[in-house]
């Protein structure tokens, strides 16, 4: 016969006709990497990792049975794009000043690149969970983080609109200076 199954190190091959298929995602040479490690750390709950690395190994299955071997790619893609560089801190309006219409002024302030990148896997954990309750929260997850690499999805559109409303209140950013401040055009 020309194929022929084995069992070597967990990951089941089938050779046919010498071709080399590979059944099942190793998870294991990607668990140091610092973002999925990041994401291990947000994922867990009451100190159970072990779930954890179970869902989030799940998670690159799917994503890796969609599109082999390009599971951390696409994982990176989506965590680059769902960062923010932008937030909005409401700032209200003083005491004297408030009116029947008393509202709150928006003012955008720059992210640090590591707690951009954090909020955007925060964020990315939130919308795979307000996803619906009747598939796995893995498969959630890995949608919600294919529709993030696409530039699509609920995160994506937030960010989107995040940036659009501290481009319209930049006016009342007083920073002096366009480097400190990059995602706003004057």
């Amino acid at each position: 016969m020309l194929e022929a199954k084995y069992s070597q190190l967990g990951i089941q091959d089938k050779i046919s006709l010498n071709v080399k298929i590979k059944e099942n995602f190793n998870f294991l040479g990607i668990k140091k990497d610092p973002l999925v490690g990041k994401m291990i750390n947000l994922l867990m709950k009451n100190g159970k990792r072990s779930k954890a690395e179970k869902v989030l190994n799940r998670a690159f299955q799917l994503l890796d049975e969609k599109y082999p071997g390009r599971a951390l790619h696409i994982f990176y893609f989506g965590v680059f794009e769902a960062r923010r560089d932008i937030g909005i801190r409401l700032k209200p309006r003083a005491k004297k000043h408030r009116g029947v219409n008393a509202f709150s002024v928006y003012l955008p302030y720059t992210i640090s690149a590591v707690r951009g990148l954090n909020s955007g896997m925060r964020a990315l954990l939130a919308a795979s969970r307000r996803r619906s309750a009747s598939r796995p929260f893995w498969d959630n997850l890995s949608q919600e983080i294919l529709e993030s690499s696409l530039g699509r999805g609920e995160v994506v559109a937030k960010r989107y609109s995040l940036n659009k409303l501290a481009d319209s209140n930049k006016r009342r950013v007083h920073l002096g200076s366009l480097p400190i401040f990059p995602l706003i055009s004057h």
